[in-house]
């Protein structure tokens, strides 16, 4: 009697704990990380230099720019190359010195929260070894038009929504999106070219037509 007993209340008890583990189980009890690690895959459509090796290179606060990730290329121009999901505090800048730091022109621009902070990818570079061979970027353009646009990854402690405008020298730059925590493809529309200044719209949606291209 004391082991069917014991049984019955063996069975019971694990029959409670999947039941727990069950209802327990859904997406709120999930923790995402906070931070995703964004890998950019693409091909070069002009590659003619076999297999090389390609850097992403971050500007940081504390000193030059320097490489944060690197992938092979091989000799079709193909590559994957993956972006850190975190970077240090001691790389980041505040929030309007991402985009116009050194601007002294007029215009406002809204950051929320205002204290965000993040980097941006300041190049692509391609390297055989230790040697620096060229670079390649993501746009629609040779000679810069209305209608031109180019790809930025821009990194943000924090999710930022910007909006408003600056003047900076000849250019006017509008803002209008959202930099989630994390990597962001944040695209730079030229919308307006008038003598030495261009009117530019900075935002996260991308038309088609853009290539990978190395210079």
């Amino acid at each position: 009697m004391e082991n069917s007993i014991s049984k019955r209340f063996f069975l019971v008890f694990i029959f409670s704990l999947v039941t727990f583990f069950y209802f327990n189980c859904d997406d709120s009890g999930i923790v995402e990380p906070e931070n995703q690690q964004l890998c950019i895959t693409g091909q070069i459509v002009n590659w003619t230099q076999g297999t090389k090796t390609l850097h992403a290179y971050v500007r940081s606060s504390s000193g030059p720019s320097f490489s944060v990730a690197n992938c092979p290329i091989d000799a079709a121009g193909n590559f994957n190359i993956c972006l850190p999901a975190t970077l240090s505090d001691t790389t980041l800048f505040s929030s309007d010195s991402i985009f116009y730091i050194g601007c002294t022109g007029g215009g406002t621009v809204t950051f929320n929260p205002p204290d965000g902070r993040g980097t941006e990818i300041t190049s692509f570079r391609v390297k055989s070894g230790d040697t620096l061979i060229g670079y390649v970027r993501r746009n629609n353009y040779d000679t810069l038009y209305p209608g031109a646009f180019s790809i930025m990854y821009v990194y943000a402690n924090k999710d930022v929504t910007v909006s408003g405008y600056k003047i900076c020298t000849n250019d006017t730059l509008h803002f209008d999106g959202t930099a989630a925590k994390g990597w962001t493809k944040v695209v730079k529309h030229c919308l307006r070219v008038a003598g030495p200044g261009t009117t530019y719209l900075y935002n996260t949606t991308e038309p088609s037509g853009a290539v990978w291209e190395f210079y």
